[in-house]
């Protein structure tokens, strides 16, 4: 399975149905959801396996990094121009 896109947002009744930490409501909260779904029917039933479930929460967490990375990159080197072009002007 691999992630090329964000899924939908979950609403906050979700979130809390789903019982998502605040510390991972982002974009992939719904990957979180599934796998965390999962874990729970692994407990009652040994077979149950979450490993895909794990690695597509884990790629979209990667994903979403990768994206604000390149979100901060674009803002620092918009700074720097308006910086440049102010200290021009002077």
């Amino acid at each position: 399975m691999s992630v090329t896109e964000f899924p939908p947002l979950l609403s906050d009744e979700d979130l809390q149905k789903y019982k998502v930490p605040l510390r991972w409501r982002d974009r992939c909260a719904a990957y979180f959801a599934l796998y965390h779904t999962c874990l729970i029917r692994q407990s009652a039933n040994s077979s149950v396996n979450c490993k895909l479930d794990k690695h597509a929460w884990e790629e979209c967490e990667n994903l979403d990094y990768i994206r604000r990375q390149k979100e901060l990159s674009e803002v620092k080197e918009a700074r720097r121009a308006e910086l440049a072009a102010a200290s021009e002007s002077d």
